[in-house]
């Protein structure tokens, strides 16, 4: 989404500036999602789908590219880098790798903790989501706060506000993976649960499983209440907007972000959030929502418990929150550095 997003907008405010786009499929290429009479599209081959064929692209296929298109910059939005006597611009979203490798596959692990470091110590300006990932790109990698532009990111799309009204559910979204913590979401629900006056309440969980979570798995078979818990699976923009809206709150329980997108989302609702108190949810929910220690369940079934009667004391903060972050601020702010870069 932030490439995307991004992309809408810059090449938009700099229509005589010519972009090449690459891509590592036929069928992306020909079927783009943004095209404009300043943009090329490109494929470079083989389809990097795996840490070796990763390194492959990086290091020979996207310069030899380079090197034929001329180009003067390099801009790589997902914090690789290649190997290229352009300018290079690298956009790190985040260095969950370093914090808990555990996370991502081993091979995934190895090459994002080399090849990242490579990125943030050889790129001419670093990019980054949040001012917490910039924080922990200067103290982990030894990187100037100067040579970091934070360019947050927004709402995949302008979602409407819900009743004032909702319905007794909870919602959480995102990859059922261990980072995303859905176990603490899951135990603290159950006891909320057991408390009294909640029986008409559900938990909805949108989103698709990256790879097995067999703890995520176990305390769903444990639970007592598990008949109340709604995997929805992925949702359309239609339906995730109406999940949001009608919501008595949005839950994410997350042990890291980068940034939190489905936070702003829920906010642009007017629904009202329990996050955990970390990375970057707290930077973006402080104030507009309600923050939690991350794994302390009894604090997940307060809060939830809490907000069945204070949901609606969140409706404005939330709104006014998720006004702050838009496409059109962060592309601004890349546009502006690109204009000092060619001058």
């Amino acid at each position: 989404m932030y490439t995307l997003r991004m992309l809408e907008q810059i090449t938009q405010r700099l229509p005589e500036v010519d972009f090449v786009f690459l891509y590592d499929r036929p069928s992306a290429a020909a079927q783009p999602l943004l095209t404009g009479p300043n943009i090329k599209h490109r494929t470079v081959l083989p389809p990097a789908r795996h840490p070796w064929l990763w390194q492959f692209w990086n290091r020979w296929a996207v310069p030899r590219a380079l090197w034929k298109e001329r180009a003067d910059l390099y801009w790589s939005p997902d914090g690789l880098p290649a190997r290229t006597s352009a300018t290079q611009w690298i956009t790190i979203h985040d260095l969950n790798f370093e914090h808990h490798p555990e996370w991502l596959k081993p091979n995934v692990a190895r090459y994002y903790k080399r090849e990242i470091r490579r990125a943030a110590l050889q790129a001419d300006h670093l990019f980054t989501v949040s001012n917490w990932s910039k924080e922990d790109i200067v103290k982990r990698y030894e990187v100037a706060e100067s040579a970091i532009t934070v360019t947050p990111n927004a709402s995949g799309r302008e979602f409407k506000p819900g009743p004032s009204a909702r319905q007794p559910y909870f919602c959480a979204v995102g990859a059922m993976t261990p980072r995303k913590n859905l176990k603490t979401l899951l135990l603290a629900f159950d006891q909320f649960k057991s408390t009294p006056n909640t029986e008409a309440f559900t938990l909805k969980i949108a989103g698709e499983a990256h790879f097995k979570d067999t703890d995520l798995d176990l305390v769903y078979r444990e639970m007592t209440h598990g008949s109340s818990v709604r995997f929805l699976g992925r949702l359309s923009e239609e339906n995730l907007e109406d999940l949001y809206q009608h919501a008595t709150a949005f839950c994410m329980p997350s042990a890291m972000e980068g940034f939190g997108i489905p936070v702003l989302e829920a906010m642009q609702c007017g629904t009202a959030v329990i996050s955990a108190n970390n990375s970057a949810l707290s930077e973006i929910v402080e104030g507009a929502g309600v923050l939690v220690d991350t794994y302390d369940v009894p604090g997940w079934t307060a809060a939830m418990t809490e907000i069945t009667s204070t949901y609606t004391d969140w409706h404005e903060a939330g709104i006014v929150r998720s006004a702050q972050y838009s496409w059109e601020k962060s592309a601004a702010l890349f546009v502006e550095h690109f204009e000092k870069f060619r001058s």
